[in-house]
């Protein structure tokens, strides 16, 4: 069971691997408007979007709030300092303009979902 913490880094070791991941796209209005690669830099923000897209599939209203509230000590620092924290910044304006935005999960070739968190095929949401 997840155990939410004020503590980025607490979250951050319950999340999903994302060994198998190559990239998260956003999608709005069925444009593109924002990809996170599994690249170093960003493997955090991957991580909890991962997560998001297991729990929630969309990012809505809802997971944006779950998203600032697992980015913990970092979301306060991303209010105030705008630009900071772009993978932040996204789930502040979703949640603030309620503009829901698809996630779209390309994992790696050859590489299977991590298990415990994939009960299905998903590489083609």
């Amino acid at each position: 069971m997840f155990t939410t913490s004020t503590v980025f880094k607490e979250n951050l070791e319950q999340f999903p691997a994302i060994d198998a991941l190559a990239k998260i796209e956003f999608i709005q209005d069925g444009k593109i408007v924002g990809q996170l690669l599994n690249i170093d830099g960003q493997k955090g923000s991957m991580a909890l979007y991962f997560y998001l897209f297991k729990t929630m599939g969309i990012l809505d209203s809802a997971a944006a709030k779950r998203g600032l509230e697992l980015f913990a000590e970092h979301t306060a620092d991303a209010k105030a300092n705008p630009g900071k924290h772009p993978n932040i910044d996204r789930l502040l304006v979703v949640e603030a303009n309620n503009e829901p935005m698809e996630m779209k999960v390309t994992y790696q070739a050859g590489m299977q979902p991590a298990s415990g968190w994939d009960d299905e095929d998903d590489s083609e949401q």
